[in-house]
This record gives structure tokens, sequence and C-alpha cells, in this order.
């Protein structure tokens, strides 16, 4: 009965990660709403962006905690072993970048720019690694035309991106090395992109089992990611009186719960496997739990 107990509460983590963004993000569009109507006479980035970076730091930790319990459970000759410790390895590198953003430590900002290409290419290893796995068991789907157009728009952003940062360094204009670290991650999240494009392809074969919305809560995290790049990039250029260290702080909190419902979601799965008589036909071919045996 004690067991059981424990399954029931570490099966709804993913709900409670939505409720913990959703009183988050209350919040912090709360205070956006306030910094407006006082005609901006006042400040609050900081402290909301400090409250903000904190919440994001507890969501990442989750994120950490859960993948880790997840790659305890897969044995060593799953399909997705592999996969799920790269996963795991890019948790480790967010929780990592956004304690010493938190934290003030070794410059925050250079601390961020110099982790997330590196989580970035562990993700896109989970990704190769996972796609193979879907090609092999006949989940394959190619992408369609709306698929290379969302692709289409992070590559522009990239190229774009970098013909203005050339540009001043031509120009002789100061550039900051967390402006060319950032850079050279943008190929890898224009790879990322592709990869989730095709991995939400291949998704909507699967039915709606408890791994499927693991997976696609991935695909989600990917398309924030790419979303939260372009926004605070051009933010600036076009909105100068935007509150943007809040506005920077709201947009890494969907990322981040995102992040982490994707472990949530294979935690649930897994546990409910092994309940007796809870096992249900649809939940075999979406994450493979059978598989991993």
């Amino acid at each position: 009965m004690m067991r059981r107990a424990d399954f029931e509460g570490i099966e709804s983590a993913p709900r409670w990660i939505v409720i913990f963004l959703a009183a988050n993000l209350a919040a912090g569009f709360l205070v956006a709403y306030v910094w407006n109507a006082a005609g901006n006479l006042f400040s609050m980035q900081a402290s909301s962006g400090s409250t903000s970076a904190f919440s994001v730091t507890v969501l990442t930790a989750v994120d950490l905690w859960l993948s880790i319990e997840v790659l305890r459970r897969f044995p060593r000759r799953a399909p997705l072993h592999s996969a799920w410790l790269w996963i795991l390895l890019a948790a480790a590198v967010r929780f990592m970048s956004e304690t010493l953003a938190s934290l003030a430590v070794c410059g925050g900002s250079t601390a961020l720019a110099l982790c997330v290409p590196i989580q970035w290419a562990m993700l896109a290893a989970a990704m190769a690694q996972v796609l193979r796995v879907f090609h092999r068991l006949g989940f394959w789907r190619g992408p369609r035309a709306a698929d290379w157009a969302v692709c289409a728009v992070v590559w522009l952003f990239t190229l774009r991106r970098s013909g203005v940062l050339v540009a001043a360094w031509l120009d002789g204009q100061p550039t900051a090395g967390a402006d060319w670290i950032s850079l050279a991650g943008l190929p890898i999240l224009c790879a990322l992109f592709l990869a989730a494009m095709l991995l939400r392809q291949s998704l909507a074969s699967m039915g709606n089992g408890l791994v499927t919305r693991g997976w696609a809560a991935l695909v989600y995290a990917i398309f924030l990611t790419g979303a939260a790049e372009m926004a605070l990039w051009i933010i600036p250029h076009y909105f100068h009186s935007l509150p943007l260290l809040l506005l920077a702080s709201l947009a890494r909190l969907p990322m981040a719960a995102a992040f982490a419902l994707v472990p949530a979601w294979q935690v649930a799965a897994q546990r409910h496997a092994i309940q007796p008589g809870s096992a249900e036909p649809e939940e075999l071919p979406t994450g493979l739990p059978a598989m991993a045996e």
C-alpha cells in the first residue's frame, strides 16, 4: 500500500509542474501589468527577475531529478538508454547554468551563453538516437511543408543574426564574447529544430500515451527555445521601453517547464507500466516500456 501511494505521488509530477508554471506566469504577468499601469515610473525588473530566475532553477532541478529517475530504471541495453543519458546530461548543464546565473558566479550571462550550445548539442545527440529507434520501429514520418517552413524561419533568423554581428565586428564595434558563443550555437539549434519537426511527425502515428506526451513535450521545449531566442533578439531592436530582464525570465519559465515534463511523463509511464493490472495496450508502442525489458 505504501509503495502504491509513492507511485501515485510521482505520477502526479506533470500536473504539479504545470500548476507551478501557471502560478509563476500569472505572477509575472501581474508584475508586468502593474509596471505598465504605473507609467514605468518605477522598475520591478530586479526583484521580479530574481524571483523568476529562482523558479527556473527549481524547474531545472526537478528536471534533473526526474531525468535521473528515468535513466535509473532504463536497462543499459534498452534502445533509448543512450538517448536518455544525453537528455540527463543536458538537464545537468541547464541546472548548472541556471544556478550559476542565479548566484551571479563567474558572470551569469557568460555562464548561460557558454552552456546553451553545449546543452543543445547534447539534445541533438539524444534526438538523433530517438529518431533512429523510431525509424527502426516503423514510426518514421518525413517532414511536411509546414515543418520545412518553421525550420526555414529559424535558419533565416540565424543568417540575419550572423550578418548583423559580423557587420558590427567589421565596422569596429565592440562585440561581447557571449554574442559569439550564442551565434556558434545557432547552427545546432537549426539542426535541433529539424529533428523536432521529424519527431513531431513520428509521434502522430503513436497515439496519445504517457510516453508520447513526454516526447511531445520535448518538441514543444525545442520550439519554445527557438521562439525565445528570436523574440529576445528582436525585442530590444524595436521595443526599447519593455522590461527586457523580466521578459527574458518569463520566456525561460515555459522552456524549463517543458523540459521538466519530458522525464515527468516518462517516469509516470514507467510507474504505470509496472503496477499490476494497470498496463494498457496503447502504452506499449508509445515509448516502449516493453522494449526496455
